[in-house]
């Protein structure tokens, strides 16, 4: 027998539920599972791609070319080969390298950056937007699926995800010269590509976050750690430093990110620190060193480290700037390039659209008309076993 005093079983076996640090949350995120990528792995992701796109916009091609030679006039099979190579250049056709399809990704990203400012939708919806954008092109390919068709597509999903409502017609007028066919059109190819994910983790109210704690810190309100004493010696002029830092890390947050790859490299948090970094070295290295205890020196170092390396890739792109004359040229032979090496049987998204749902229709009528043969099948069938219906006289 238990003694009298002992806890029941019921007692012992209670735990208070521990609460999930910021970091196990993100962990569970599906941008940490699914869009987390080493450096190496993402460009070895993206040769695959390429060099698939590549094999199939030949093959493509040398399907068009040798519809060419069919001669039945009245067949429709040779009327769509010859449309569609009219638009095929003769010769071996030269596709994109990895290397020029990341140039053109970036490119389309700035004109989704201008298309946002002109629907005047907030810096969320233009960065979850890009996101869309960038991640679609790591399994998909400029030669087959053109960015102009999937940015409409992003930036109008992005409107959905971010809470920021858009009528389909009115977002269509806004573009102009867009029917709203013309944005559903790769809705779904968007959707696949996707792997049918739509939450884009952003560091800016994580910014916005950390700016309030370092102005608390600055006037001696807050301690540095959860049950620890206030901070004490704090860096000159901390109130006015951490108001500019602000600024210029939210230029960063909003033009730089959006250009570089830090979002399948980085933490929302990390690359948020990284900008601030970029903003004022020395500010951040204090704010760490509150953070980290004296006796977590590596530990300090190696956040230090991994900051450095993000905001390394953040400095590549300037905030608001743009590309040079030289640039600039490079992008339109670039854009003349993928108008000879794109996939001649994906160009029309909407007519793929409209065949497909036509395709979906006959398939449905066709098991319309399968049922109602089995269902005459069972009838007669019904009749052969048991003998007709008798009739009342």
């Amino acid at each position: 027998m238990a003694p009298e005093n002992a806890p029941s079983q019921m007692e012992t076996s209670v735990e208070p539920p521990s609460m999930m640090s910021e970091d196990e949350r993100y962990r569970t995120s599906t941008q940490y599972r699914l869009w987390s990528y080493t450096p190496e792995s993402l460009l070895a992701l993206r040769t695959a791609t390429n060099q698939i796109a590549a094999d199939r916009v030949r093959e493509a091609v040398r399907r068009i070319r040798e519809g060419r030679n069919i001669s039945s006039a009245d067949t429709s099979e040779a009327e769509n080969a010859r449309s569609a190579s009219a638009a095929i250049p003769d010769g071996e056709v030269d596709c994109l390298t990895v290397d020029e399809e990341l140039k053109l990704v970036a490119f389309y990203c700035r004109q989704t950056i201008q298309l946002g400012d002109h629907l005047h939708v907030p810096t969320d919806v233009k960065a979850t937007a890009i996101q869309y954008i960038k991640r679609f092109y790591i399994t998909n390919s400029l030669m087959t699926y053109h960015p102009t068709d999937i940015l409409k597509t992003a930036l109008f999903f992005a409107t959905k995800t971010e809470n920021h409502y858009f009528r389909l017609t009115k977002f269509a007028d806004a573009i102009g010269k867009t029917k709203p066919e013309d944005v559903l059109a790769s809705e779904f190819l968007l959707t696949q590509g996707l792997r049918f994910t739509f939450d884009v983790r952003h560091p800016f109210r994580a910014l916005e976050g950390a700016v309030l704690e370092l102005q608390a810190l600055s006037k001696g309100k807050i301690p540095a750690l959860p049950g620890g004493g206030i901070v004490g010696e704090r860096p000159r002029d901390m109130d006015r430093r951490v108001k500019d830092a602000h600024g210029k890390a939210r230029d960063y947050l909003k033009t730089s990110t959006a250009l570089t790859d830090v979002y399948f490299h980085y933490t929302p948090s990390q690359i948020m620190m990284a900008a601030l970094m970029i903003a004022d070295k020395e500010l951040v290295e204090w704010y760490i060193g509150c953070k980290i205890p004296a006796s977590g020196g590596a530990m300090r170092g190696k956040v230090l480290g991994i900051l450095e390396k993000c905001a390394e890739m953040l400095r590549t792109v300037a905030p608001n700037s743009e590309p040079s004359a030289a640039e600039k040229k490079e992008l339109s032979a670039l854009s003349k390039k993928l108008k000879k090496c794109r996939n001649p049987e994906k160009m029309d998204l909407v007519a793929l659209q409209k065949a497909k749902r036509e395709g979906d229709g006959d398939d449905d009528e066709k098991v319309v008309k399968k049922r109602k043969l089995e269902r005459e099948s069972s009838a007669k069938g019904a009749d052969d076993l048991f003998g007709p219906v008798i009739k009342k006289e």
